[in-house]
């Protein structure tokens, strides 16, 4: 039996990425000694044997939040409500068996071309034109409902886990943005930890806005129109920003505007994401290659 407690990670400014590298590095080497240590007890020990590993609750220093493991879906994966239900025994037990305390991110590229329908005889909107661009996903319309909404609030309180919701960008608008936040805040009540609006913004020149003019500033005009129309629906909304892929300048840009923000949104997380090998579908991504030195 391996029992291993992690330091909470601590707020950094934006941008502070060598108390990163320090605390990755740091962890890495943990692991590795962790580990090392463990076999070496195996290998001498006579007979089976059990090993415990801790370390004492008085230990000092950053510790990871319990509720830091969790999964990200495409928010596509909304278009079956009955996926994230109540009734999806088998799915709920298999996140319970993962984490008591997790968190669900809904998000992904599908994000930006998904569409409120609050009743089931809602129109389907008019869609913008979207470029093809290899590398990038299709223009695939899908609706997300009211009932799907629903039972992802009974599928969160049957696992006991929270939720990131992701609301659409690229080919959303701020009245539809704002009536799905209503209804998703409504329905997840405390068990919504914070809005995302956008997935990998920082992708969209490719496909969704305009190569010569996106950037992180026009990114952040954006974002704000959206976010205050939320607001306004929602004033006690929260959100997490900007979800970048690679771009991590982006993080330090916005950082540095957000003072000049008049009455900004209620920011609590920026956030980029981080494929180690990636991306995803590179088959050398497996357990072995994550867990080297």
């Amino acid at each position: 039996m391996l029992v291993v407690f992690f330091p909470r990670s601590e707020t950094r400014p934006p941008g502070d990425r060598s108390k990163t590298k320090d605390i990755m590095l740091t962890r890495r080497g943990f692991l590795a000694t962790a580990a090392c240590t463990v076999a070496a007890v195996r290998l001498h020990a006579r007979g089976p044997s059990k090993v415990a590993f801790s370390i004492p609750n008085e230990a000092t220093g950053p510790r990871m939040p319990i509720d830091f493991l969790g999964l990200s879906y495409e928010v596509q994966q909304l278009a079956d409500p009955a996926f994230f239900s109540a009734q999806n025994s088998g799915l709920i037990r298999e996140f319970k068996a993962l984490s008591s305390t997790g968190v669900l991110r809904l998000g992904g590229n599908t994000s930006e071309f998904g569409y409120w329908k609050p009743t089931p005889d809602s129109p389907e909107p008019e869609h913008p034109q979207v470029r093809e661009t290899e590398g990038e996903p299709k223009a695939q319309y899908y609706a997300v409902t009211a009932e799907a909404v629903k039972n992802l609030s009974e599928f969160l309180r049957a696992t006991g886990w929270n939720c990131i919701y992701g609301i659409g960008m690229g080919t959303n608008t701020p009245t539809r943005a704002a009536d799905e936040a209503d209804f998703v805040a409504d329905a997840l009540g405390d068990r919504l930890q914070y809005f995302q609006i956008g997935n990998e913004a920082d992708l969209f020149s490719r496909h969704l806005r305009d190569l010569k003019t996106w950037s992180a500033k026009t990114y952040l005009q954006e974002w704000l129109t959206l976010g205050r129309a939320i607001v306004s629906r929602i004033p006690i909304a929260r959100f997490g920003m900007p979800d970048v892929t690679g771009n991590e300048s982006w993080l330090t840009e916005i950082a540095n505007q957000w003072p000049s923000i008049q009455s900004p949104p209620h920011v609590i997380m920026l956030t980029h994401h981080y494929y180690f090998g990636g991306p995803a579908t590179n088959p050398e991504i497996n357990i072995p290659n994550l867990l080297k030195p």
